[in-house]
């Protein structure tokens, strides 16, 4: 069964105009959204390949995302005139949890703080209704950059249940920041600070400093 190895966002003049899928058996396949602005046509002509995408001359996208049109920083970004090219990363599995729900006393990501937090979610809301973290982490991508992740869920009583986990990338210029302004940034993002989680509460995280690649 053939899997995706690489999944590009295209992006014409700023704007999202679709997809392009490597797979692993060698093919590919380009997904334009029907709301893509029609000039787009003349950039795509120029490459050997229509709007719709159809391969008419035998040209593949792949020929042209290499070094020759690499843009510049950790992301992988290729730039074909107008037309942007940017890969979804992928985690590697590294990871650095700062808490755990689930965590004992003495484990590196427990914390004794809840990290909960009042619930609104319009008038009907149930009064107590709270909302908490479950795990709050950072992961490093393959291709060197980084995210926060944090898995939040909401209940009362027993009669609701909800939440899902928060993916966010850390921007890539925040790492030219010092280290202490690095991560005051950083806790702002997937929620954390929501939910009681501090610049401070990571400044005392053994190893993450290392993680983040700071010396």
């Amino acid at each position: 069964m053939k899997e995706i190895l690489n999944r590009y966002r295209i992006t014409y003049k700023d704007k999202d105009v679709g997809y392009y899928h490597q797979f692993s058996d060698g093919s590919e396949e380009y997904d334009v959204g029907w709301g893509s602005p029609w000039d787009i046509r003349e950039e795509l002509e120029r490459l050997g390949l229509d709007k719709e995408f159809k391969n008419k001359k035998g040209n593949s996208f792949s020929a042209y995302l290499d070094e020759r049109n690499r843009l510049p920083g950790r992301r992988i970004r290729y730039q074909l005139n107008d037309v942007l090219f940017e890969r979804d990363p992928k985690q590697t599995g590294e990871q650095f949890y700062v808490y755990r729900r689930s965590a004992r006393k003495g484990d590196p990501d427990y914390s004794p703080l809840s990290h909960d937090a009042p619930h609104y979610e319009g008038e009907k809301t149930p009064e107590g209704m709270r909302e908490w973290a479950s795990w709050y982490c950072f992961n490093r991508m393959d291709d060197g950059t980084y995210e926060a992740e944090l898995d939040e869920a909401w209940h009362w009583g027993g009669s609701h249940n909800d939440g899902g986990t928060i993916n966010t990338e850390i921007p890539e210029e925040w790492f030219k920041l010092p280290y202490d302004e690095f991560l005051e940034n950083v806790v702002t993002l997937a929620s954390a600070s929501h939910y009681g989680f501090s610049a401070e509460m990571l400044k005392k995280k053994e190893g993450l400093k290392e993680f983040f690649g700071y010396k």
